[in-house]
């Protein structure tokens, strides 16, 4: 959806402006209309002077309506209820509008007005419109920004939405991951120091992603994948032999903007239930294509696919999963898919993120 731009319009130089326009287009259609006769001169400068007193009075009818109005706007009034103090309103400015201009420009200048009922009633209908367009323009104004704020408010709600949920998975995983990885490198310390501090250094570098990522809904490509690598480093440490990873990035992909952390439910998920069903060694491969301006994201393991279950705990495959479908969903919606289960012997996770232009 593409986003509106507030309408910074100040009332009193609107006003003003609104009200010259006006006066200069009725003098332009006078000045055609008597123009070439002999008359012109007189009744181009008695016209003028007349039209200014015109917009004159019109300024000023329109100034205390505009605190009637904000009242009504305040009020949060059904749209039907606002039309019809609008209509109320335009009926008496305009009958008030007439009375005033014709009294000022017969005191001031010495127009001599038809006073007959239907000169009355052509010009009291004259006049509504420019007092009906001036009303709507005023509410279209306070509408328009109100709908503004409303947009913004729904995107500062999706955006802490897709941060409590992208906390929530950095809950769900960390806690395992860094348990593991710990005992790995406990493990390590006395039969291989320099496979140790590797395996920190990886740990540090996968741990400085999840922090520096996550005030951020879109990340380019490249930054995920790296941090996957650092995530599979420390599980090659673990599972050595047992564990083989492939990566297919198209150098196209790398930019594109992704949200952060998508990726290692579905990484996470591949090992954890890749180790149970397959033989060894356990083969995962991610891949990233651009085609027609869509990533196409997949991670695929070798093993079988285990239908998501709730845990005692609350997490599962299923809970990972639900996040990754809730997140793309906010983000992009209707502009993604994502698609899990058994292809042969693999299991093949699918995210495609569709032209987000």
């Amino acid at each position: 959806m593409q986003k509106l731009k507030p309408l910074k319009l100040s009332f009193w130089p609107l006003q003003i402006i609104g009200w010259t326009i006006l006066i200069l287009i009725i003098f332009l259609r006078l000045f055609i209309q008597t123009s070439g006769t002999p008359a012109c001169p007189g009744e181009l400068r008695n016209g003028f002077e007349s039209y200014l007193l015109f917009g004159f009075a019109g300024i000023v009818l329109t100034w205390p309506v505009r605190y009637l109005y904000r009242y009504v706007y305040m009020k949060q009034y059904p749209l039907i209820t606002v039309f019809g103090i609008v209509l109320v309103t335009t009926v008496i400015l305009s009958n008030a509008h007439l009375l005033i201009s014709r009294q000022l420009s017969s005191s001031l200048i010495g127009i001599d007005w038809n006073s007959d009922i239907h000169s009355i009633l052509v010009s009291v209908i004259w006049n509504m419109p420019i007092f009906f367009g001036w009303s709507v323009l005023y509410f279209g104004i306070k509408y328009w920004n109100l709908a503004i704020f409303e947009q913004e408010r729904a995107e500062r709600a999706n955006l802490l939405a897709q941060s409590a949920q992208l906390q929530m998975l950095r809950y769900q995983l960390n806690p395992h991951f860094l348990f593991n990885s710990l005992n790995s490198i406990w493990a390590l310390i006395d039969e291989d120091k320099k496979a140790s501090k590797e395996m920190v250094s990886e740990l540090a570098e996968f741990l400085r992603y999840s922090l520096t990522s996550k005030n951020y809904s879109d990340v380019p490509l490249r930054q995920e994948i790296e941090a996957i690598r650092h995530y599979f480093s420390i599980e090659k440490k673990r599972f050595e032999e047992k564990l083989e990873v492939e990566f297919d990035i198209d150098p196209e992909a790398e930019d594109f903007p992704v949200l952060s952390f998508i990726l290692n439910p579905l990484v996470e998920n591949a090992i954890k239930y890749g180790m149970r069903s397959s033989a060894l060694p356990l083969r995962i491969a991610i891949s990233a294509k651009v085609k027609n301006h869509s990533l196409t994201l997949q991670v695929t393991n070798t093993g079988k696919w285990i239908t998501p279950v709730e845990t005692e705990a609350g997490f599962g495959t299923g809970m990972g999963l639900q996040n990754i479908r809730l997140r793309l969903d906010n983000a992009f919606p209707g502009k993604s898919n994502f698609e899990i289960g058994q292809f042969e012997d693999k299991v093949v996770a699918t995210i495609v993120i569709h032209d987000r232009s």
